[in-house]
């Protein structure tokens, strides 16, 4: 959705906008996610997307993760509380 309607909405309006916009680096930075990996959650980009979801949540987050390592890791982080 950002980049097939937002993204050409802004071209076609001649807003300024970055070129390689990423959405992971606009919502979390480099020491949360170092943070995230040293709690076990894998660094690979759908992981890192769960993790935003997870911290953005208002509610219970819905993650998509077929092999439950976001779910371990959510597991393991709130089981510190």
């Amino acid at each position: 959705m950002i980049f097939d309607h937002w993204k050409k909405d802004l071209i076609e309006k001649e807003l300024p906008n970055k070129d390689n916009f990423s959405l992971q680096s606009f919502l979390s930075n480099d020491v949360e996610i170092s943070r995230w990996a040293s709690e076990g959650l894998p660094s690979d980009e759908l992981s890192i997307q769960n993790g935003i979801l997870t911290n953005f949540a208002s509610r219970y987050p819905l993650c998509i993760d077929p092999q439950m390592q976001a779910v371990s890791w959510i597991k393991a982080k709130e089981a510190k509380f």
